[in-house]
């Protein structure tokens, strides 16, 4: 029995014995382990982690400096500062999210507003960290009133903070042209004009977000106070050092002048009231140009939208409203700049391109005389038998028999120019089933040095470019389509530019699509001599703060791109064709400037009717043009004016012109009297 007791005793103890060394090899593990740790973060990686402690303390932070003002060229302020009153939230106050939930749900009740709205804006990482967040702006005073007596309540992370804005004291004008601002968005701050600016952008800078805010915000956005911050490991600002002043934009001066812009809106909108008795009339544009500098006067777009509500930015519910509320359909798009987005054929109005083409091709002189039948009849290549041909008919079945270039536009005569066409067509050497010979597209490449097919190069953003067809435009377009039943320009064989296509370009329509603003540098190089020239609205940037313009931080000099291979009597010819268009006995215009005193101020204009359609809902409906210049013997204005789905050219684009024009001249007159009835051109 003792044996046996003593047996389980020694047992015992070195159980214990066993235990108590697996605890201290344990503990000995545990030291290593932390030792070799500290060994490493004191040794090791001490230059990376004081790096990092470095990083962590010191913060830069920026202002968001005044930006300059737009004013016209008289001095008048279209867009200017105002500051706005908001509520923020200091993060660095409310950390906690019991703490967040308590200052949301109180400040949601004051203001009315829904509380994962105010989190969501609290949330916003475009915002510094070290600077409070603008969650609500112009509160009603009753609630900034609460909220400054009643900070204990928010845990004194709320306040009444002043943001800078932008106003807009000329409420509705231009607002295409002006654009807006609001935050850099993370595309934006891809851009070459953004990524390689100095100083830099970041994210939460607020910047241009269309029309001339964006094209120039290089210069109207100023440059941001910089500041460095000594925050501890908390976040809690130590100290504050300014690397950097703020300073203030500079002011952008424009050729744009508000009285010309003011009336050629209210001229555009009371003529698409005015033809909305007899047509849709669902849209429409206005261009008044200086023919001789390309500075833009004024340019109207309807519908359009007040520039104040994108002041504070635009919800998603605001941009529903103003844009497309027709799935497909951009006729009630106001957010649509029709003077360089709409792409439009331009109908009889194109007459002064192909005129001006077919003396440049040496097809047609100025003395040259075709007759003007109710239609014309026009084979394939190749083949001379009548049966095979296509007819091409007149505006009219009347035959006005034979004509030069001035009664050819005086009544837009369309056959006369099938035939220049036709004539320009065979010049330049095209083959069915073949490739033309590209360096011969006589009427494209003459086309193009007016200014169709690309764009114009204003300062603008988002211009379109119109379609001015080629073959290159007939083979791309055959490809997309080669697929389809019949495919576009071509047959299942292969591409075909048929000479029809340039038969039907020559009276402006068929393929071809150009915009207003287009249409204005064609008219203006005939009204200057044969200068192209590019347009533009920023005349120069001027010094912020200062209401004169004599010393410019740079000036937009008028700039010639191409020149018309027209001498003086080949633009003649077509200069006074555009002048009896309008005081001619026979002028597709001459209603509508019935009593104009033309003695005093004489117009050049051409009537245009595009034909949209003869089935579907377009079915029987024109767009409306009117391109012009005045006085014609001194050209200081070029208007154009287009109405879609509004009928005839001299019907109602015209009257809208002539209102824009006795505004410029002081000539009294009402609009109603004048809508004309001339079912020509």
């Amino acid at each position: 029995m003792m044996k046996k007791e003593r047996g389980g005793a020694t047992q015992g103890i070195d159980r214990t014995t066993l235990r108590l060394a697996i605890f201290a090899l344990c503990i000995m593990v545990a030291f290593v382990a932390l030792f070799s740790r500290l060994w490493y973060l004191q040794v090791l990686a001490a230059p990376d982690y004081r790096r990092l402690a470095k990083e962590n303390r010191v913060r830069f932070v920026k202002s968001e400096p005044l930006r300059g003002r737009i004013v016209d060229r008289n001095g008048v302020v279209l867009v200017e500062n105002r500051t706005a009153t908001a509520v923020t939230i200091d993060r660095q106050i409310v950390d906690t999210p019991r703490e967040t939930r308590i200052v949301l749900r109180r400040l949601a009740r004051v203001l009315g507003e829904k509380r994962w709205l105010l989190r969501q804006r609290l949330k916003s990482e475009l915002v510094s960290p070290y600077k409070p967040v603008p969650v609500a702006e112009n509160v009603p005073v009753k609630a900034r009133d609460h909220i400054l007596e009643n900070q204990e309540d928010f845990f004194g992370a709320v306040d009444i903070d002043k943001i800078p804005s932008r106003r807009y004291p000329k409420g509705h004008s231009a607002p295409h042209i002006l654009g807006y601002v609001g935050e850099i968005s993370e595309q934006m701050l891809k851009e070459p004009r953004f990524s390689d600016a100095r100083p830099s952008y970041e994210p939460g800078d607020i910047v241009g977000r269309a029309g001339l805010e964006y094209e120039y915000d290089n210069f109207i956005r100023g440059v941001p106070a910089l500041s460095k911050m000594i925050v501890n490991s908390t976040g809690e600002v130590l100290s504050e050092i300014e690397v950097r002043e703020e300073s203030a934009g500079n002011d952008l001066v424009l050729y744009l002048d508000y009285g010309i812009q003011e009336l050629a809106e209210e001229a555009l909108k009371a003529g698409v009231f005015a033809n909305r008795g007899r047509y849709p009339t669902p849209a429409g544009g206005v261009v008044v140009m200086d023919p001789n500098t390309g500075g833009i006067l004024g340019m109207a777009s309807f519908p359009d939208y007040d520039p104040r509500i994108l002041a504070d930015g635009l919800t998603q519910k605001e941009y529903n409203k103003l844009g497309a509320k027709t799935k497909g359909n951009p006729d009630d798009d106001a957010f649509l700049f029709r003077p360089i987005q709409a792409q439009r054929a331009p109908a009889s109005t194109f007459k002064i391109v192909t005129a001006g083409a077919a003396m440049a091709a040496d097809v047609a002189s100025p003395s040259t005389v075709l007759d003007c039948p109710g239609a014309k009849p026009y084979p394939p290549p190749g083949r001379t038998d009548v049966g095979s041909a296509e007819i091409f008919n007149n505006w009219t079945d009347f035959d006005f028999g034979l004509m030069g270039f001035p009664e050819s536009l005086e009544v837009s005569c369309d056959t006369f120019y099938y035939e220049l066409g036709w004539r320009l067509e065979d010049s330049s050497g095209a083959s069915v089933f073949g490739e033309p010979n590209r360096g011969e597209e006589h009427f494209q490449r003459y086309a193009r040095l007016t200014g169709m097919g690309h764009d114009t190069g204003i300062d603008l953003p988002n211009e379109l470019s119109g379609r001015l067809p080629d073959w290159d435009w007939c083979r791309e377009i055959w490809r997309a389509t080669k697929d389809d039943k019949i495919p576009t320009c071509g047959t299942k064989d292969g591409p075909v530019w048929y000479p029809g296509e340039t038969i039907n370009m020559s009276i402006g329509q068929g393929a071809l699509t150009t915009t207003p603003l287009q249409m204005a540098v064609a008219t203006s190089a005939i009204a200057n001599g044969g200068a192209v020239m590019q347009p533009r609205v920023a005349m120069q940037v001027g010094r912020p703060d200062e209401d004169d313009v004599e010393h410019p931080v740079r000036t937009f000099e008028p700039h010639e791109v191409a020149r018309l291979p027209l001498d003086e009597t080949e633009l003649s010819v077509i200069r006074q064709g555009m002048v009896d268009v309008v005081a001619g006995s026979q002028g597709t215009a001459r209603t509508a400037f019935s009593g104009f005193p033309v003695s005093t101020f004489p117009i050049a204009g051409k009537t245009g009717t595009s034909e949209l359609g003869d089935v579907g809902p377009t079915a029987n409906l024109q767009d409306a043009w009117f391109v012009s210049y005045a006085p014609a013997d001194d050209p200081q204005y070029v208007v154009v004016v287009y109405l879609e789905k509004s009928g005839h050219g001299g019907e109602s684009a015209a009257p809208i012109a002539r209102e824009i024009y006795e505004g410029l001249f002081g000539i009294d007159s009402s609009l109603d009297v004048r809508l004309g009835q001339d079912a020509s051109g």
